[in-house]
């Protein structure tokens, strides 16, 4: 999707009047509209099962059938996808080794005050996803390919509304389509050995805020301060290497090729763009420990430790090149409460901390101190649902030549469980100071969330 002059635009359809408008081709608009449309087909089709029929005392045939249609029904509103088994064809393909996935995220943003502009504006992120299991396709155990296909469409919120650094939602970036992923994995040594070779997100092994997932803003899902990190809008090809001797000891290594001179599977866009370098590698180690409870505290949590370095050539703040920067992060998740029916571990109360720190030399995020509570199930009949919590501080670099000397985030949401297919999440960020030199925001976005 790109917002453009009219004159010369083919093979589009042009959104609004004057001058500018918002043009979509063709491909974009298939991708954007056909999970709207399943969504509704299927949501109604679902209605059309439960409202299934009246009983009919005299015919005995005729009960047996809208029971059937009320069970179907009521698979509708209990399925893990909002698609369904495909008639049992879906079991079919995962028993032999072959999974898909569609998840399509919608977010709306509104800025009520301050920062760049007040108004609104909207994005979307659709993934299609295959897993391909090697044990059960050619019987090569402990083998996994991945390849996910990742459609990003809608302005930039922040560069367009707020002007925060920290980036107040974490699909935040002008439009693309790439393959986002493309990777196989392989474990070794009764797993205790993990090799992942390919196109790599490296925020889903490195930097992982088990406890920030529920929030939208990306200080909540990795440190600010690591802004070579290669992970969403443009994940880059790597080598990981995991070892996990026990249940509560782990490290990993990572390498990537992450870079503005890499657009490895990027068709459309500049994902590369949000790279600081024209060259160099990424390389992160991570090291932590895992638990299922902490002394007589019966409770799972973790902590990890994390230093990373780039080697490529970076524009320093005052003027001037520098070869190299690196950081590091430390990271805690710990679960405050939680039932102890193991039927109910879903439910409880949750909390993460986060500190993190690079020379603010070429960062203008230097430090960077983060938390968060969630509570699961808070209200009585939604189990399911979550409310969460967050403050984000960063400090500002003296180089960067900014009037304020930090960006502050309170960031507040409820996220309401549709179905295990589907939700949709109000949340609410008060930002003080954002970019350093804007008044104060205040931004609500609403996000709607589907897995087909």
């Amino acid at each position: 999707m790109v917002l453009m002059k009219t004159e010369g635009i083919t093979n589009s359809c042009e959104i609004n009047g004057g001058p500018w408008r918002l043009a979509l081709t063709w491909p974009e608009i298939s991708l954007r509209i056909l999970p709207l449309f399943c969504t509704l087909c299927l949501f109604f089709a679902g209605r059309g099962n439960l409202r299934a029929g009246t009983p009919n005392s005299t015919d005995a045939t005729a009960s047996s059938s809208t029971s059937a249609a009320s069970s179907e029904g009521a698979n509708f509103w209990t399925q893990d996808e909002l698609t369904g088994d495909w008639g049992g064809y879906r079991k079919q393909l995962e028993d032999r080794g072959i999974s898909f996935g569609l998840d399509w995220v919608v977010q709306g943003f509104k800025n009520f005050q301050g920062g760049i502009s007040t108004g609104e504006t909207g994005a979307s992120t659709v993934d299609f996803n295959i897993t391909l299991d090697t044990a059960k396709l050619m019987n090569w155990p402990d083998g996994k390919f991945y390849f996910d296909l990742q459609d990003h469409a809608g302005p930039d919120p922040s560069a367009y509304l707020v002007g925060d650094l920290e980036k107040f939602t974490k699909l935040n970036y002008s439009p693309f389509l790439q393959v986002a992923e493309l990777w196989y994995e392989q474990k070794f040594f009764n797993d205790t050995f993990r090799l992942k070779i390919g196109k790599i997100d490296a925020n889903t092994e490195f930097s992982v805020i088990d406890n920030g997932l529920n929030f939208l803003s990306s200080s909540t899902q990795v440190t600010p301060t690591l802004l070579v990190f290669p992970t969403f809008p443009d994940p880059m090809p790597g080598v990981n290497a995991f070892f996990t001797p026990n249940d509560l000891l782990y490290a990993s290594f990572g390498m990537f090729y992450a870079n503005r001179d890499d657009r490895f599977l990027d068709f459309t866009g500049s994902p590369q763009a949000a790279q600081f370098t024209q060259g160099g590698v990424f390389l992160i180690g991570e090291t932590g420990l895992k638990w299922k409870h902490l002394l007589d505290w019966q409770a799972d949590g973790n902590l990890r430790l994390g230093f990373w370095g780039d080697t490529g050539t970076f524009t320093r703040l005052d003027g001037g090149r520098e070869q190299g920067t690196h950081g590091l992060y430390v990271i805690a998740d710990q679960t405050l409460w939680k039932p102890t029916d193991k039927n109910d571990e879903a439910r409880g109360i949750r909390t993460f901390l986060e500190y993190a720190q690079t020379p603010g030399d070429v960062s203008i995020m230097d430090r960077h101190v983060g938390g968060g509570v969630t509570w699961t199930g808070l209200l009585p009949g939604r189990d399911a649902d979550v409310i969460g919590l967050s403050p984000q501080y960063v400090h500002l670099g003296d180089n960067a030549g900014l009037p304020k000397s930090y960006e502050l985030t309170a960031e507040g949401f409820y996220r309401y469980q549709i179905a295990k297919w589907g939700s949709i999440q109000p949340d609410l960020q008060y930002i003080v100071n954002p970019g350093g030199r804007y008044s104060n925001a205040l931004v609500l976005t609403v996000q709607l969330e589907f897995h087909f």
